[in-house]
């Protein structure tokens, strides 16, 4: 959840007009919480193109078919947009283990035009949580994965004070602790909606390979939704 726990972007058209008009948006992290840039263990790794320069705050919920995940996250980026540090923190349930803090972190570089329609950018993370005992074998459960990867992105600006995103933010996920380290190759597509030049929604989903839940890892398909709030003018 992208503030991972869910990240943030700026919505910015090409034109020089929609450009002074940006919105400001949540990207769903998850894990990450995402917003942490970050993963946080539970949430999808929501990651777009774009920073917002300054400080994002987010509210996260995150989830799949065993649990769900609740998280704050706050991201900060330099004036010039060129990386974004986010964090944040929360509470996931696993179905059969119980429930436990969660953690997560990430760097996000991105490399598009700041009035560019297209972008890319590259993050890597760390989220984990405290120690659980798996119920289904004689182990831990996974207490720190590091997401790396790449989001592809297109935004456009919708009037003076309203925005969209749609991007693509495929990553390679490894899990330390349970039975044994492993990695997973997962993809998550997502949409971040500006409300206002101030608030932005954030919704997703991620999809693929799969972790037993019970030491630690992802299975099935994931979603989150975030709504974050940009401090100061815009």
């Amino acid at each position: 959840m992208q503030a991972t726990l869910i990240g943030s972007s700026r919505i910015v058209s090409a034109s020089s007009s929609f450009a002074r008009a940006s919105v400001t948006v949540a990207t769903l992290v998850v894990t990450s919480l995402a917003a942490a840039h970050a993963q946080m263990p539970g949430a999808p790794v929501l990651q777009n193109a774009w920073a917002t320069p300054g400080i994002v705050g987010a509210l996260n919920i995150a989830g799949g078919s065993n649990g769900q995940a609740y998280a704050a996250a706050a991201s900060w980026a330099p004036g010039t947009g060129r990386f974004q540090l986010s964090g944040g923190f929360g509470s996931r349930r696993v179905t059969g283990v119980g429930s436990r803090g969660v953690y997560g972190a990430r760097l996000a570089m991105p490399f598009g035009g700041s009035a560019s329609n297209l972008g890319f950018a590259a993050f890597a993370g760390v989220g984990g949580g405290s120690g659980a005992k798996s119920t289904g074998a004689d182990s831990a459960a996974s207490t720190t994965q590091v997401p790396v990867g790449v989001a592809i992105g297109w935004r456009r600006a919708l009037g003076a004070t309203h925005g969209v995103s749609l991007y693509a933010s495929p990553s390679y996920v490894f899990y330390s602790g349970g039975a044994k380290s492993s990695g997973l190759v997962r993809t998550a597509v997502a949409a971040d909606v500006g409300v206002t030049p101030s608030f932005g929604l954030t919704a997703g989903i991620e999809f693929g390979q799969n972790r037993s839940t019970a030491v630690g890892g992802t299975s099935g398909t994931l979603y989150g939704i975030g709504l974050a709030y940009a401090l100061g003018r815009r």
